[in-house]
This record gives C-alpha cells, structure tokens and sequence, in this order.
C-alpha cells in the first residue's frame, strides 16, 4: 500500500479547466432545484452537464450548499453534474423534521436522492463534516453511493463538538451588514464569496436543528460506525482531512481506525488546511477531490 498522501497544492497543479473555474472572478452561480421527498421541500444547486456522471455535495453544520460555490464549478468542468444539497434545517430547504441523528438525517436524505434522480449506481458522494457523517451513514440508511469521499470528518468528544452551539460566530445576526462585519472581523482570511456564503448561510439556518444537531449526537466517530456496517462494505472510500495543526476535527488519533479501514492509500491530509478547505484551501481540496475520485487512484 501507499503511505497515506500529504497535498499542499496551487492552481498550478490542476488541469487549467479546472483552474481557471476555481479563480474565476464570477463563478457559476449554478441552477436552484427544488425537490419534495421525506416530507420536505429540498433545495439544491446544480452544475454541469446533467448528461456527464453525477456528484453530490453535501455542506456541514451551519453552513449551505452555498459553501461549494468555487469547487461545485470546478468539480464540473472535471467532466461531472454536480448537485450541492441543502441539508434539512439548512438553506433553503423548507420543513426540519427534528431528524437530527446521523442515520435518521442519512435516511431522509436517501429519499431525497430518488426523488432527485441521482439514486444511481455510479453517484459518488462528497461529505463535510456532518455532511460527511451522513454520507458515512447513506449505505446504513438503504442507498449505496458508488464512491465516498469523507471530508474532515469529525473524530471527537461531545464537548469539543458542542461548543458551536455557542461559538459567537456561528450564531445567527439579523442585520445582514453587521453579521457580513463580525464574520470579516473574525475570519479575515476568507475570500468576499465565502463571507457572503456563510452570511447567507446563518441567516437561513433553523438554530434549533443545528443545537439539536450539535448537542444531541454524543460523541462523533468520523463515520466510523457506519462504514464498519456490512451495508457499506465494497464501496470505494477515502478520507480527506484538514491538517489537525490548523484546526481539522479529525486529530491523528481519530484517524487511525478510520485509516485501517479504509486503507493508507486512500486518506489525503490537505497541508495547512482548516476544518473546512472549502474557504482557505480551494485549489487543494480541488486536487485532492480529484485524485479520491479518480478510480484509477483506487
């Protein structure tokens, strides 16, 4: 096997399509969807060709399918139809039914993937966070993607995970302005897009799914549970993680069962790369997407 993989990458790495979608000064806006299934209307964003093969994105805590709008375009000019979901309680998609555990949450989400159309042999499926941890819980729930990527997994104790519940900066402010300033303020590293991504984001969430979401899950395992299941035996999958000296959730210790699971060969460390590379680390996540969804990287 392998040695598991260390990126640290530029535009420069990436096929020049690809490149030049990630640094494009106005990034495809994509196409909103709206789907019933579970009982919900769901909203999505939608990039690509809907004849080319079919990926889906799934955001974090907090956040919305808005999080891709640099590497939903990207990933689609790689030769793929890109659909970033609004989770439930999240966005744009409309009526939070309390289905805050993984499994529960992967199960609705399952329903909406047939409703969607993509409930195809050959889907893969990209996770962040607790995307990610309902990704891992899809097979679980009675759909098998063709592919999992697990970004940034979270791999850690209640009471770490928790304290977003009352991080200033993932509460909600109603002046649109004044929460645009506090997330400047507090991440001046992050591009204008993502501002605006995340603004938008927080303005939208149901609070009490993500405090349920948050404080209701126990201790987060990475996904290890559900890819241990017999259901999710077979499937191709790879682990993509911040580095855990600049803030990824999945710390080394946590990564070690998730790895033999796996295999070496199929875990990427993004270099430098926070919890979310989405915001700080683009062309490298990019990069990373690319190699974990390549089948001849298998």
């Amino acid at each position: 096997m392998q040695p598991e993989r260390r990126v640290t990458s530029s535009g420069a790495d990436l096929p020049a399509a690809v490149a030049a979608a990630l640094s494009a000064p106005t990034p495809d806006p994509g196409t909103r969807l709206t789907t019933p299934a579970a009982g919900m209307d769901w909203s999505s964003i939608a990039w690509g060709d809907p004849s080319d093969p079919p990926l889906l994105l799934i955001h974090g805590v907090t956040a919305s399918a808005r999080i891709w709008w640099r590497v939903g375009p990207a990933l689609a000019v790689s030769g793929r139809r890109v659909t970033a979901v609004d989770l439930p309680g999240h966005g744009r998609t409309a009526g939070w039914l309390g289905h805050h555990r993984f499994r529960d949450n992967a199960a609705d989400l399952a329903a909406w993937i047939h409703g969607a159309g993509l409930a195809l042999p050959a889907l893969e499926v990209v996770g962040h966070s607790y995307g990610a941890m309902t990704a891992a819980a899809l097979p679980v729930a009675g759909f098998r993607p063709g592919r999992l990527v697990l970004l940034d997994p979270p791999a850690v104790p209640l009471a770490r995970i928790s304290r977003m519940a009352s991080d200033p900066s993932e509460q909600p402010i109603a002046d649109l302005a004044e929460l645009i300033a506090t997330l400047v303020a507090n991440n001046p590293e992050w591009p204008a897009g993502d501002v605006q991504a995340k603004a938008e984001a927080l303005g939208e969430l149901n609070v009490a799914a993500a405090r349920a979401i948050l404080l209701e899950n126990g201790d987060w395992d990475g996904g290890l549970e559900d890819l241990s299941a017999p259901a999710a035996r077979g499937i191709a999958t790879w682990i993509v993680r911040g580095d855990p000296l600049a803030g990824s959730l999945l710390p080394d210790a946590g990564l070690a069962a998730l790895r033999r699971l796996v295999g070496p060969d199929h875990v990427i460390t993004l270099m430098g790369a926070p919890h979310a590379p989405q915001r700080t680390h683009p062309a490298a996540l990019v990069a990373a997407l690319l190699v974990a969804l390549d089948p001849a990287a298998d």
